[in-house]
Formats: structure tokens, sequence, C-alpha cells
């Protein structure tokens, strides 16, 4: 049975003019209708923000037994149920929108927690290999300002960012559906193209 796991990070509500968190909402709106037998796990990482990475952690994930307590058992713990929510994922719809040229801090801190070795990569003779391969991850994402723009382009590090690290994860087949502007105006035919985008990447899915 198909899954998708449907993540928003803006710190802007829908009421409040998020538009990652409408196009992801519209995105896992046509999933379903494409999978009405599938199922959808929601986590909005600015609600339920995850934790940041702590010496806790630390000591759960690389420290020896003798050391782990309560309090690394339960770090760990909160990361198993975030990287089990991907791993379960066939499709990943992720609402990210341009936060200072980046990522929002809540995403990052999500990144940070699925980030596992051992558990989402690994490190052979060959190098590290990612542990999650065989996943498309699609990334909803709003700016302000347009990237594509030579003068904004070199302080994109928002895509290079993500596409590192899922690949880092073994996650390879990574499209992004990006909407600029500020203004209603500005937005609405970048909108409408995101919409067809949505669509057919939804359609394009076997």
């Amino acid at each position: 049975m198909a899954h998708l796991l449907h993540i928003d990070s803006s710190a802007r509500s829908t009421g409040f003019g998020s538009v990652s968190r409408r196009l992801s909402a519209q995105y896992a709106g046509a999933w379903r209708a494409r999978n009405p037998k599938g199922t959808v796990t929601y986590r909005d990482v600015t609600a339920d923000v995850p934790n940041l990475v702590s010496e806790h952690w630390v000591r759960g994930v690389f420290g020896p037994a003798e050391i782990h307590d309560t309090h690394s058992d339960a770090a760990v713990g909160a990361a198993e149920e975030l990287i089990a929510e991907v791993k379960a994922a066939d499709v990943l719809a992720l609402g990210v929108p341009v936060y200072n040229f980046s990522v929002p801090a809540s995403f990052k801190a999500w990144i940070d927690q699925i980030c596992m070795a051992g558990r989402t990569f690994t490190y052979a003779a060959e190098g590290p290999q990612g542990m999650l391969s065989g996943k498309k991850a699609v990334i909803l994402r709003s700016s302000g300002s347009d990237f594509s723009d030579p003068r904004f382009a070199p302080l994109d590090f928002h895509e290079p960012y993500i596409r590192g690290v899922f690949g880092f994860l073994g996650i390879t087949d990574v499209e992004f559906i990006t909407v600029n502007g500020q203004t209603e105006e500005q937005l609405a035919p970048h909108v409408e193209k995101a919409t067809t985008a949505i669509a057919n990447s939804v359609g394009a899915i076997a």
C-alpha cells in the first residue's frame, strides 16, 4: 500500500499567508485522489519542533551502553520515531519555505534527527552509503525572492542543502516545485504553474 509522508515547516499558518503549506496540502490532496487506498502521515515540525541534537542524543547514538540513561534513551527514541516515518514512506511531500537563504530551523532540526549512522546511512569501504533509496521527495518551496535571478542565485543554500542531505541518505529522486513572490499579484502566475507541476508530479509516480 502506498504511503505518503507530508511535512510542513513554515512559521506561518495557511490562514496567515503560508504558500508552502498551501502547496503541500494541494500535493497531499492530489496524491490521495490518485491513491485512494494509500495512507498519509502528517507532521508539522513548527507546531511540534523536533529535538535539537543534544548531549543526551550524542550519548545515546555514539556512546557505549554503560553511559546510556533514561534521558539518552528518550532522545534516541524521539529520533527513531521520525526515522520510522521516513522509512515507511514511498513519497515525501515537504513544505519548506526559504528562510534567510536556507531552510527553517525546525526543518533543520528534523534533518538532524533523521540523519543517524546505522539507521539512515552507513559507512562502507567505498565511503558513506545512504539507506533510504527508492523514495521520492517533492519539495514545495516558497520564497520572496527568485533565486533563478543571477543576482540571488549565489545565495541559494536551500536547494543545494536539501539535495545534498537527501542524496547522502540515498534519496536521489528529489523534485522542487517553487513559488516566488511577495504579493498575491506576484504569486499568482507561479501558483498556477505550481498547480500544473503538482498534477504532473503526482501523475508521474508509478
